[in-house]
């Protein structure tokens, strides 16, 4: 065990005091994965229309490149792991094309919010929903507020909800 502890502090450079190229690498992409899993634990109203692994790609790439206009050491290894992050976040898009668990992990799935004329309780307390935000929606979407004239209505991976309406 003390064998595995000594190599991730070595791994990840925490008891130095200067980082490698391959550790400032190794960071990014950690830090890229539990960033976006902070993310998804916060839930797409959290984000608004952004997917979370394209929210967290924007905060680290804007935080490092920041990094390289303030501070004199680090620079083209910061470079280096931004164009990392850039190729990273490309390979999660392609295997999330692929793979609906994959995407459905780093973007999120859509959940029936109404159905049938009749709010669904349990998927809006899971959508962090209330009845006044899917009437809102509604109004704003369908241009009306009676759930009775929704066949479905779902939020999307986006955050946005989409409506459609009950054949008349």
């Amino acid at each position: 065990m003390d064998a595995l502890l000594i190599y991730f502090k070595t791994l990840l450079g925490l008891e130095t005091d200067q980082l490698s190229i391959w550790q400032i690498l190794v960071r990014g992409v950690m830090i890229y994965i539990i960033g976006i899993a902070l993310v998804r634990i916060g839930k797409k109203r959290f984000l608004g229309k952004i997917a979370a692994f394209d929210t967290i790609l924007a905060i680290i790439i804007g935080s490092l490149l920041s990094r390289t206009l303030t501070e004199t050491d680090y620079f083209l290894e910061i470079l280096a792991a931004c164009l990392l992050l850039i190729l990273l976040h490309r390979f999660f898009s392609f295997i999330a094309a692929y793979s609906d668990i994959f995407g459905n992990w780093i973007k999120g799935h859509e959940r029936v919010i109404p159905k049938d004329g009749e709010l669904l309780r349990e998927a809006m307390k899971k959508s962090s929903l209330s009845e006044q935000d899917v009437l809102q929606s509604l109004r704003q979407n369908a241009r009306t507020d009676d759930v009775r004239k929704i066949k479905t209505a779902r939020l999307e991976r986006s955050g946005d909800i989409s409506v459609v309406m009950k054949e008349e």
